[in-house]
C-alpha cells in the first residue's frame, strides 16, 4: 500500500511549523514497504516565502546555501552566481545571463545545507527553462564520487533541439576522481519520452526518484513509474564504488548548467536568449523528501467496511445499485458521488490527530472526501488518480482534529467531488501527533 504522511515540518535550524503544503493531496507514488509509511523530511520546501536574488532570506538559509557543494563554479562556460537564484510568488527561480565582456554564462545554483541518504523518496515539481542549458535537480556526495540525477533536461525550442525537448535524462553516475573515470548508464531508457510529444518546458511536471538502497533506483514522472535500475550490473558494473553502490550521503542541488558536451559543439545560448525573461528561467514549485518509517503505535485505524449506517446525498448514479457505501469485506467499493457512512472510533488519548484516508481510483479528476467528526465542521481532502481500483494510496486531510479526552467518537465519511464514480476505500487512520 502506498502512503503519504504529515505536514509537520521541523526546520533544519530547529524551528517547527505546521501548515498545508503545496503537495497536499499528491500521494507519494513509490511503495515504502510492508508495515511502513512515508514520513516527510524537514528539507522539503514549498518555496512559499520571499528570498530576493541578493541577500535571500532567513527562510531560504534554513535549508539552502547559494552555489555548489564546494568552490567549483560549474562546467564548461558556466559560472554560478549567487544573484541568479531567487524565491518569489511561491516558486524558486534559477535564471541565466551573460557575464559581461565574456562568452561565459552566469547561472543560478543552490545546494542543501544537509545531506540525505537512502532510503528516501525525492521529488520536484518543476518547469524547465526554454534554453539549450541543462535544468537540473540532482544529488551529489561530498567527495563528488556518487551522483543521482532526478531532473537533467534541455527545454529549448531552438531548431535541431526537438529530440532533447521531448526527453528527460534519468540517470546516475559513479566516479573515480584520480585518474578520472566516470560511469553512467547509456541504455535507451535513460532518456525518457512519454510517447505523446510532451515538451517538458511547456508546463510544470513532477519528477521523482526513490533511492531505495545502494543498488536500486526508481524514477517517477507525474506519479508514474517510468524507469527502474537495480543491481550491480547497471548501478556500478566497473566496481568504482568498491562494492558499496550508491551508499554515501548526498546533497540536493538545484541549478542550471552550460555543459561542455554541448557548448564544445556550439550549442550554447545566444545573448538574445539569455536576455529573454520568457525563456531564460527554470522554475521549481516545490521539492519534497520522504523517509519510509514503521507505522507506529500512535495510529488508530477503522476499516471502511465496518460502518454502522450508510446512505446517499443527491441523485443516484446510473449503474450504482447500492444506496451508500458498498461493503466488500473490510473495504468499500462501487463508491459514487454523495455516498456516506457513519463510524465509531475509540481514541486512546486527548490531543491532536492527523487523519489519513487510504483509497484507490483510476478516475482522472473530480475526486474528494469529506469528514464530519463528532458533529464539528466538515473537513475535506482532494484525492487524485492512484492508477487503478485496487492500487491504494494514502491521502492526508490538511486539517487535524482535536479531542479533549479519550473515548468513543462518531464520525461520518462522504464521497465528494464532481466525478460520479469516486473511489474504493480501505481504511481511515487517526494518528496521534
Amino acid at each position: 500500500m502506498r502512503k503519504i504522511t504529515s505536514i509537520l515540518l521541523t526546520c533544519v535550524m530547529g524551528c517547527t511549523a505546521t501548515y498545508a503544503a503545496d503537495w497536499d493531496g499528491v500521494p507519494v507514488p513509490a511503495n515504502p514497504g510492508s508495515g511502513k509509511t512515508w514520513e516527510l523530511h524537514p528539507l522539503s520546501d514549498d518555496f512559499n516565502y520571499e528570498a530576493p536574488a541578493a541577500g535571500k532570506s532567513t527562510r531560504f538559509y534554513e535549508r539552502w546555501k547559494e552555489g555548489f557543494i564546494n568552490p567549483w563554479t560549474g562546467p564548461g562556460l558556466t559560472e554560478w552566481h549567487p544573484h541568479y537564484s531567487y524565491v518569489s510568488g511561491g516558486k524558486l527561480a534559477i535564471t541565466s545571463g551573460r557575464k559581461p565582456g565574456t562568452n561565459q554564462v552566469y547561472l543560478g545554483s543552490i545546494t542543501s545545507k544537509a545531506p540525505l541518504t537512502y532510503p528516501v523518496y525525492m521529488e520536484a515539481r518543476a518547469k524547465l527553462s526554454n534554453m539549450v542549458l541543462a535544468s537540473d535537480f540532482w544529488f551529489l556526495s561530498a567527495d563528488s564520487t556518487e551522483e543521482i540525477d532526478v531532473i537533467e533536461a534541455y527545454g529549448s525550442d531552438r531548431p535541431g533541439q526537438e529530440w532533447y525537448a521531448e526527453r528527460l535524462h534519468l540517470s546516475h553516475h559513479v566516479f573515480i576522481r584520480d585518474p578520472f573515470q566516470d560511469y553512467q548508464p547509456t541504455d535507451a531508457g535513460s532518456w525518457y519520452a512519454d510517447g505523446k510529444g510532451t515538451k517538458w518546458r511547456d508546463a510544470f511536471h513532477r519528477v521523482g526518484v526513490y533511492w531505495r538502497d545502494p543498488w536500486h533506483l526508481e524514477y517517477y514522472v507525474d506519479g508514474k513509474l517510468v524507469r527502474t535500475v537495480s543491481g550491480q550490473d547497471i548501478i556500478d558494473p566497473n566496481g568504482f564504488t568498491g562494492g558499496t553502490g550508491l551508499s554515501k550521503p548526498m546533497y540536493a542541488i538545484i541549478n542550471m548548467e552550460d555543459q561542455n558536451w554541448r557548448s564544445d559543439n556550439g550549442i550554447t545560448p545566444t545573448d538574445a536568449e539569455l536576455a529573454d525573461p520568457n525563456r531564460n528561467t527554470y522554475y521549481v514549485d516545490w521539492v519534497r523528501f520522504y523517509k519510509p518509517v514503521p507505522i507506529n503505535g500512535n495510529a488508530t485505524t477503522v476499516e471502511l467496511g465496518n460502518f454502522h449506517n450508510t446512505g446517499k446525498d443527491g441523485a443516484n448514479v446510473t449503474g450504482d445499485t447500492v444506496l451508500g457505501f458498498n461493503k466488500n469485506g473490510n473495504n468499500i467499493n462501487y463508491n459514487t458521488k454523495g455516498d456516506w457512512a457513519d463510524y465509531t472510533i475509540n481514541l486512546p488519548a486527548a490531543g491532536e490527530y492527523r487523519v489519513d484516508l487510504v483509497i484507490a481510483s483510476p478516475m482522472s479528476s473530480g475526486l474528494g472526501a469529506e469528514l464530519t467528526f463528532a458533529g464539528n465542521a466538515a473537513k475535506t481532502v482532494t484525492l487524485s488518480n492512484t492508477g487503478g481500483w485496487e492500487s491504494y494510496q494514502t491521502f492526508t486531510f490538511p486539517q487535524t482534529i482535536s479531542v479533549s479526552s479519550p473515548g468513543n467518537y462518531n464520525f461520518r465519511l462522504k464521497s465528494t467531488g464532481s466525478s460520479n464514480w469516486q473511489w474504493n476505500g480501505d481504511e481511515i487512520r487517526f494518528v496521534k501527533l
